[in-house]
């Protein structure tokens, strides 16, 4: 990877990085003036909807996870294996990393990842209900 080609890659991870924790915050914020009663908000904006509260709770997590990638991202580029399947160690097409640059597998290996778990999931239910939790 070119030494320009690696800087525009951090530049963007750290941008992207930015605006999710700018929304993050930005929903912290909201959460502690819903519960303080002290918001800034239109009443239009609040929502007494514990389902919608649900919702934005989980979107943070979302969030919150999507900056552990991007962070593992950096530092991927930084020690030189940004780009290469964690699993085969070949190089992760240039398209992929566009649309998800914090992507650590190929699309073949990371398919492959998610029918395992997928399988492991059905083989944990049955045991979780035949044990009565």
């Amino acid at each position: 990877m070119t030494r320009s080609r690696q800087t525009e890659l951090k530049e963007m991870l750290e941008a992207r990085r930015r605006a999710i924790e700018e929304q993050v915050q930005q929903k912290i914020r909201a959460f502690r003036d819903t519960e303080t009663g002290e918001t800034t908000r239109p009443p239009s904006d609040l929502s007494d909807d514990p389902s919608q509260e649900n919702l934005d709770f989980a979107l943070v997590e979302m969030q919150g996870q999507m900056l552990e990638n991007i962070t593992a991202a950096l530092v991927r580029l930084d020690a030189g294996d940004y780009g290469t399947c964690r699993d085969c160690d070949e190089e992760i097409p240039e398209k992929r990393l566009r649309a998800l640059p914090f992507a650590n597998r190929c699309l073949p290996c990371q398919e492959s990842a998610e029918h395992t778990e997928q399988r492991e999931r059905r083989i944990r239910r049955p045991l979780v209900s035949s044990i009565g939790v």
